[in-house]
């Protein structure tokens, strides 16, 4: 997942996201912007910017069940980490 993840920040896609929340809602499809990974209290978390929320998101890795790359390009808001 984290290769598909890297590819689509290095290539500026979008990508969709199904995501399992902590308490075990999943909202369905996710499409959001990649930027970068970060480990918190041994837990990895992928930053994206969830363009339906229109805010910056921290998921955990394990918790993302899949993973597709779009066509869709975006203009990074911040610098992508990749």
């Amino acid at each position: 997942m984290k290769i598909a993840i890297i590819n689509a920040g290095q290539q500026l896609k979008t990508i969709l996201i199904d995501y399992t929340e902590k308490d075990g809602t999943n909202e369905g499809w996710r499409e959001v912007e990649p930027y970068s990974f970060r480990i918190k209290k041994d837990i990895e978390y992928f930053y994206g910017f969830d363009i339906n929320k229109n805010g910056i998101r921290g998921f955990i890795i394990d918790s993302i069940n899949n993973i597709k790359i779009t066509d869709n390009n975006y203009k990074p808001r911040w610098e992508v980490e990749f």
